[in-house]
């Protein structure tokens, strides 16, 4: 119990649910607020479909933030297959729990309203410069996103239900302050008592061992000797980095390149705009004619950055006067876009315009002209494009040249070495679990060890092992598992068999010793020493004992409570408890233990909700090899 409040305490996820729970995959489901394009699902909840770029963003930001967490070694990771897949199906498992929490929370009723949404927009961090609001941060933000405000304000609203429903439920726990108290006593607890170690070693003389003994010692251990199927490999590895050696780009390719990519480097013109939106609501003749009221006014003489202010429904934009930032074609409703870039003179002003959020009065409050970066700023940056491209198709090229000639002569890689130049190389004997570093990815070793290789001792197909490395591999040798027979290992088997016998010896002292030690005898045999007021973390004693003591019963008044515990190293130690003080309450922890406590509690009580939804919940997973590449 006491390793789960501390586990508890530190859990990332009761940390989570007292914020936006959803914004861990907050970049994940704005899939539907941009396309309405029918498209793959990962798995269907309650008739609810996860998509497929949800799926995938959510997998993309979980990388991103495991290789923030576990830098190089990631890298490592991000090769093997196996944790990849791992990686995935954690995720589509969060996004399905995700869903049923905002399935549960939308049966609930539950809603939030504008000012709420507002709060929250206004708290994310990304929208913050120098720790305050930033209108011009906040809209470059999500256009670099691909969201728009409307539809990035409902998935915050959406989230911000989810965590209505989720507090709702984990914020009802609570922890009495007798649990505490008494938390904290178990915690602090300190304990007395003693006790005396028999030496394995010392009980050896007595031991003598036969050949059955041997015998069965040996069959009942036979996976301590047993010896890993092994294969000798040869093979050739393409490495991309080897072609990037011989790549050199020209300046007549830099030309041609510069001038066949001149929309990379030009800039187009820019528009700023304002607008004002009055959103269709259950009435879109009432909001079209606000508008045209709105557009009235403006052609009597009002001024647009007021009329924004007090009467637009975008509450972010309006609070700045309307102003929706620089903005590109692509980035907002077609038809708001269709109106916006029809007006040529800044200060201009359009008619009333319908979009799919609503109405819309636009105007062109500044543009900025366009421009041509010149092609000795980009130079660097082009010559690495191209070469990235050509070490691409070279190795691409390369890797077709390895196949055909492997596959030709199945049997030998001397035309990879005489036609391209690639050396073979030769493995010494290695198992599954040893694989030299060139061959140590996982998708090599099932290959090496497969039974189509082993038999045919032909080369294999190109095995890519990462973006840019590749091998064809050959088993030149193979070992059978086997099993090491006891005639080679009856030294060490002979040893183990003492040594049990030696510890069962010192086990039955030592009941002996128990018996003398609960009846209260003196006890002469053995060197006791004392054990006065320890805690759990002390180190100052064997760790088996320490836990031992820990783990027996109070004794009664007057009595003790005895019992064994083998050490690290083999040796039977007696324990005997005499005394348990109860440990202090102190006032300062108080707070941080019940927080503690109450978080633990918050956790089981979460999971008891992901738990139960799911029972009840008809879930389909459809993440297979049609839609498991990323």
């Amino acid at each position: 119990m006491l390793d789960r409040i501390r586990e508890g305490s530190q859990s990332f996820l009761v940390k989570a649910i007292l914020v936006l729970i959803a914004l861990t995959f907050a970049l994940a489901g704005i899939g539907g607020y941009i396309s309405n394009t029918p498209e793959p699902s990962v798995a269907i909840v309650n008739g609810e479909e996860i998509t497929q770029t949800e799926f995938d963003r959510a997998v993309e930001n979980e990388r991103a933030r495991q290789q923030q967490q576990l830098g190089d070694f990631y890298e490592q990771l991000a090769r093997d297959p196996r944790y990849t897949q791992n990686l995935r199906s954690r995720v589509v498992n969060d996004l399905v729990n995700q869903k049923l929490l905002e399935q549960a929370a939308k049966a609930q009723g539950l809603r939030a309203s504008a000012a709420q949404v507002k709060a929250a927009i206004r708290d994310i961090s990304s929208f913050k410069v120098a720790g305050q609001f930033d209108n011009e941060m906040y809209q470059t933000t999500l256009r670099s996103l691909g969201y728009t405000p409307d539809g990035f304000a409902a998935l915050i609203r959406r989230d911000l239900v989810t965590q209505q429903y989720v507090q709702g439920l984990v914020d009802s726990e609570f922890v009495l302050p007798s649990e505490v108290d008494a938390t904290q006593r178990l915690l602090g607890q300190l304990r007395s008592g003693r006790f005396a170690q028999l030496a394995t070693a010392d009980y050896l003389d007595q031991v003598e061992v036969s050949d059955a003994q041997v015998q069965s010692w040996y069959d009942d251990n036979l996976d301590r000797f047993a010896i890993p199927e092994q294969v000798k490999v040869a093979y050739v590895m393409v490495d991309a980095g080897t072609v990037a050696e011989a790549v050199e780009v020209s300046d007549e390719e830099v030309q041609a390149y510069y001038e066949g990519n001149q929309s990379r480097y030009s800039k187009a013109p820019q528009y700023r705009f304002s607008h004002i939106l009055i959103e269709s609501g259950n009435d879109a003749d009432a909001a079209k004619a606000e508008a045209e009221a709105l557009r009235a006014e403006l052609e009597n003489g009002a001024d647009f950055a007021e009329l924004a202010a007090q009467s637009s429904d975008d509450i972010f934009s309006g609070e700045q006067g309307g102003d929706l930032d620089w903005i590109e074609p692509g980035t907002m409703d077609a038809d708001f876009e269709e109106a916006a870039f029809a007006l040529e003179d800044v200060g201009s002003i359009s008619d009333v315009v319908e979009s799919s959020f609503g109405y819309h009065i636009i105007k062109l409050t500044d543009k900025r002209p366009g421009s041509v970066t010149p092609l000795a700023e980009v130079r660097s940056e082009i010559v690495a494009n191209l070469r990235d491209e050509q070490v691409k198709q070279r190795y691409y090229e390369l890797q077709q040249d390895v196949t055909e000639l492997t596959f030709e002569v199945p049997d030998t890689f001397a035309p990879v070495t005489e036609d391209l130049g690639i050396q073979a190389r030769e493995t010494d004997w290695f198992s599954r679990n040893a694989a030299p570093g060139a061959l140590s990815s996982p998708v090599v070793i099932t290959e090496v060890f497969s039974n189509d290789l082993i038999n045919e001792g032909l080369n294999s197909d190109l095995i890519e092992i990462s973006d840019t490395e590749s091998v064809v591999v050959r088993v030149v040798d193979h070992k059978a598992a086997a099993t090491k027979p006891l005639a080679d290992v009856r030294e060490q088997v002979v040893e183990n068999v003492r040594l049990e016998q030696a510890q069962e010896l010192a086990l039955q002292a030592a009941d002996e010793l128990l018996t003398q030690v609960r009846e209260q005898q003196s006890v002469t045999a053995v060197e006791f020493t004392e054990l006065s007021e320890v805690s759990r973390q002390t180190t100052d004693h064997p760790r088996a004992v320490v836990q031992r003591l820990f783990d027996m019963a109070a004794p009664a008044a007057g009595q003790v409570s005895v019992d064994t515990a083998t050490t690290s190293n083999g040796d039977v130690a007696i324990v005997v408890l005499e005394a348990v003080t109860e440990g202090n309450v102190d006032a300062a922890r108080t707070a941080q233990l019940q927080e503690q406590l109450k978080n633990s509690y918050m956790q089981q009580s979460y999971q008891g909700v992901i738990e139960a939804l799911r029972a009840d919940a008809e879930i389909e997973l459809r993440l297979n090899s049609s839609n498991d590449e990323s």
